[in-house]
């Protein structure tokens, strides 16, 4: 969630192998400010628009604000952001929601090692069209803390990298959806400088609810590769398998896979396409376990007279452990944006979300914007 939300710039925040981010990111020409060696990158957002059915609900057209800061030392490794989200219902308030992000991150070079720490606390709220939230009709707001540490320790071709990381979510209102996450793993990568290059990944993680439900240990051993031709693409995959120990009832155990291809077959386009398959998904806010299968692809297009296109589908299916329930999610969305200039950008967008199953029923929900953005 995270990852998919906070700028690159952001120690701690960029994964060598993790889900496709749209991540903000500075307008083309766009510099920023200077100030006493920090790089200040401010923007504001709005967008107006129709929703056919948000959260499953009537029907609305839809006001957002977006206003963020990005502030960065490139020299010390230090990154920071701050962003407020409001969106605006005004035919169906109930579906109003505000949001926050805040995060920093620090990434300090030592003699033969990386140490990298970052925080970030997230305002949010969960939609009706994610994994398990069938019942949902309304958004349910939430709070999301969070903290990392990773050291990348180099000895020769060898990088060792342990890593920490701990969230603690909350639900005001709601104290037994309430839970704290801590996850851990040791990662071996090794690259004598070929394009191909090898990883050994262990991962352990421990969830812990206010109901003894919904408390689980996870684990997992994995192995995969990495190959890299610069300039042109990056291939990266892991598997192996994965445990889910509930410390109350019958866990799972399950072959797991992540993939993911990064290509640039000019300076004109770029593609993304991940695939995974994996118990549970840690990234989501549900305490129902489920086997995940999800495949995600993303297609941009840019320089065609400050044009930019960008083609994104979603799919991901999930089989319910403890209950004879399957659902699938499909996203698919597309964008125009178009730089009027180095600050200034006018974008339009549609977004398809679909939920299908034969046990909780179907929904779909039809979105569509217009926006304006600037970034000095």
């Amino acid at each position: 969630m995270l990852d998919e939300l906070l700028p690159s710039a952001i120690p701690g925040y960029a994964q060598e192998i993790s889900w496709l981010a749209a991540r903000r990111a500075a307008a083309p020409g766009a510099t920023g400010w200077g100030l006493a060696g920090l790089n200040l990158n401010p923007s504001l957002a709005t967008r107006t628009g129709y929703d056919s059915a948000p959260n499953g609900s009537a029907s609305s057209s839809v006001l957002g604000l977006i206003p963020s800061l990005l502030v960065a030392d490139p020299v010390a490794g230090f990154g920071a952001y701050a962003e407020v989200e409001a969106t605006a219902y005004p035919q169906n308030s109930a579906q109003n929601v505000t949001g926050a992000a805040l995060a920093a991150g620090e990434r300090a070079q030592l003699p033969g090692e990386m140490l990298t720490l970052s925080a970030a606390f997230l305002k949010s709220a969960e939609s009706g069209f994610a994994l398990s939230s069938f019942t949902i009709t309304r958004p349910i707001a939430f709070t999301l803390k969070d903290i990392r540490a990773r050291d990348d320790i180099a000895a020769g071709c060898l990088t060792v990298s342990p890593r920490l990381s701990a969230s603690v979510y909350n639900f005001p209102g709601m104290a037994s959806q309430n839970w704290r996450d801590l996850r851990t793993s040791l990662r071996l990568h090794y690259d004598d400088g070929a394009p191909l290059s090898y990883v050994t990944e262990l991962r352990a993680g421990f969830d812990s609810g206010a109901e003894t439900s919904q408390s689980a240990n996870d684990y997992a051993v994995l192995a995969g590769l990495q190959e890299k031709a610069d300039g042109l693409w990056t291939v990266s995959a892991l598997a192996g398998d994965a445990w889910r120990v509930l410390r109350v009832g019958q866990g799972l155990a399950a072959p797991v896979m992540e993939a993911r291809l990064d290509w640039s077959p000019d300076q004109l386009d770029e593609l993304h396409l991940n695939l995974a398959r994996e118990i549970d998904d840690p990234g989501r806010l549900s305490a129902t376990p489920y086997t995940l299968t999800e495949a995600k692809f993303s297609f941009t297009r840019t320089g065609l007279r400050d044009l930019t296109a960008i083609a994104t589908v979603d799919i991901s299916n999930a089989a319910y452990i403890h209950a004879p329930l399957r659902e699938t999610l499909f996203t698919g969305s597309a964008g125009l944006k178009w730089h009027m200039s180095p600050a200034l950008a006018v974008e339009g967008r549609y977004v398809f979300n679909d939920r299908q199953s034969g046990q909780l029923g179907a929904a779909n929900e039809h979105v569509l914007t217009l926006g304006v953005s600037w970034a000095p």
